[in-house]
Parts: structure tokens; C-alpha cells; sequence
């Protein structure tokens, strides 16, 4: 199995936090995701928002399946919503297929907790701005856009999450009539 190991220190701000769980953790339902997901991994670092009943994002053996989408396209500009807790910036700057990585994040103690502990290099652009909403500047286009934001707590459903992101971002594609292929979604929603 794969994982991207994250080094995030663990610490918390507004209704954010960073913690580094084991395979004894028993907060939020860890254990549970361990035995559900098979991992074989004991450290993680998990991103908590208060709220929601099992961390929103570790580097875990299936949170990187649930970005195969992304491993597998990511070519050009990229454009990804949601920063998490870095995890795919190591691999998109080892991609020698990215030429630029645009990160659009809404939370600022997010951005506050992981931006300058994550992997980054002079490719990378936040953007401080909610993804189902923000508008990139005239002329923007992206080769990839990759869409991780969709939390429970997230008065849309699943299926009109990924309809106002295709119909906000499709316009944003490179190649006219290819942005179905170039728009994912995490764990392929």
C-alpha cells in the first residue's frame, strides 16, 4: 500500500486542528476508520474540524487511493479546492507533467495550521477564497482541476456538490469540451 506521509505539527486554531493519531488513538472514531480502511500504517496526522465526527483529512493508505483521480491527470495548471493537509503537493512537485498548482482554501485557520509546514515550491498559489464560489481572473485556464471540499457538513448533496463545481470550473478548462475528463473529485464522487 501507498500513503503520503505529511509533517504537520499538531496544533489548533478557531474551529480547526492538527493531530497526530496512532493505531491506540481512540478520538473521533479513529479506530473505527483504521479497521474500515485496513491500514497498516500506527502514525498519522489528521486535520479535526469541530463538528464533524472523524477527521476531515489524513495521510493515510486510503486517502491516497481516494486521490488516485488526481495521481492519474494532473498534468498543466492544476487547480485544487480544499488544502487539507498538503498531502498531494509532494507528488504534483514531482510530477514533471504540472507546470503550476493553484490552491483555493476558504478557511483561514486551515491555512493558518498547515500552509507553511506543507510541501511547496515557487509553482504553488493559495487563493483564500471558498471554492464552490470563486471566480479566477479573466483568462485563467486550468489543464486540471481537482475538487476535495465536500465535507458533511455541507448543506449540498453529493450530486449538486460536483454539478455547481463541473458548471463553475468547465468554462476554466483548457481544451473546450474536455472538462468532464479534466474535472475530479475526491474518492470519486
Amino acid at each position: 500500500m501507498t500513503r503520503i506521509e505529511v509533517n504537520i505539527p499538531e496544533g489548533t486554531s478557531g474551529n480547526f486542528e492538527i493531530a497526530h493519531y496512532t493505531s491506540e488513538t481512540t478520538d473521533n472514531m479513529w479506530s473505527a476508520y483504521l479497521q474500515m480502511k485496513n491500514e497498516s500504517y500506527n502514525s498519522h496526522t489528521v486535520l479535526l474540524k469541530v463538528g464533524c465526527n472523524m477527521p476531515i483529512m489524513q495521510d493515510s493508505e486510503a486517502e491516497y487511493n481516494e486521490h488516485q483521480w488526481l495521481w492519474n491527470n494532473a498534468e498543466g495548471h492544476v487547480l485544487i479546492g480544499g488544502l487539507g493537509i498538503g498531502m498531494c503537493h509532494q507528488p504534483l512537485i514531482d510530477n514533471p507533467n504540472v507546470t503550476a498548482v493553484t490552491i483555493v482554501e476558504n478557511s483561514q485557520d486551515v491555512i493558518d495550521l498547515v500552509w507553511q509546514h506543507c510541501a511547496k515550491d515557487e509553482t504553488f498559489t493559495l487563493v483564500h477564497n471558498d471554492f464552490e464560489t470563486w471566480n479566477p481572473s479573466q483568462g485563467t485556464t486550468f489543464n486540471t482541476v481537482f475538487a476535495d471540499t465536500w465535507l458533511t457538513d455541507n448543506p449540498l448533496k453529493q450530486n449538486e456538490y460536483k454539478t455547481i463545481i463541473i458548471d463553475r470550473y468547465s468554462p476554466y478548462i483548457d481544451t473546450p469540451g474536455a472538462a468532464a475528463s479534466r474535472i475530479g473529485f475526491w474518492g470519486g464522487l
